[in-house]
């Protein structure tokens, strides 16, 4: 049960935007991820660990419901306050996957099941690389520009793979 509001949590990270209104609002998907990590945080203490990334998450998520087009401001309308809670929401977020990834590998290891545990630690440096190259692109937004499409393929990628790890680690761990 526990991974499978892990699994609905990563779903609403997906940002699909109708006139700047996330239209999968991340803050019900942290919401899930701290359920998920509640119900998992017995099994052991990487999920407690992921549940203290989630909390502050719900309360950043809220700054993202809706974003204005750039067209219409013509830039971050938060400015530098902005860019900053963009880079803390990022690192959060590295950090509590950082740990749902490791609690996962933990417990396939105890189970000796080595393809699971293989699986989470190879979706967690996915999942850092293509945070890295999203910090990357606030701090020097031409990398965004040049490589968008990229960008965008491999964030897509990476997060279906964590739909994947998630489901996966529902069948065999719970």
């Amino acid at each position: 049960m526990g991974f499978n509001k892990l699994f609905w949590g990563f779903i609403f990270l997906f940002d699909f935007r109708i006139g700047g209104i996330d239209i999968l609002p991340d803050i019900i998907g942290y919401i899930l991820f701290y359920q998920g990590l509640s119900i998992l945080e017995d099994k052991n203490e990487y999920f407690g660990k992921a549940k203290k990334f989630a909390f502050p998450m719900i309360f950043l998520a809220i700054f993202d419901i809706y974003q204005p087009q750039i067209n219409e401001i013509g830039g971050n309308p938060l400015g530098v306050v902005g860019i900053l809670m963009g880079i803390t929401s990022l690192i959060l977020g590295i950090m509590m996957v950082y740990n749902i990834c490791n609690g996962i590998a933990n417990e396939a290891r105890l189970t000796n099941n080595h393809q699971l545990e293989s699986q989470a630690n190879n979706r967690w440096h996915l999942y850092l690389i293509n945070n890295i190259i999203i910090i990357a692109g606030i701090i020097i937004p031409m990398i965004i520009g040049v490589f968008f499409i990229v960008i965008i393929i491999f964030s897509l990628v990476t997060y279906v793979l964590m739909l994947g790890l998630m489901k996966t680690a529902s069948h065999t761990l719970e």
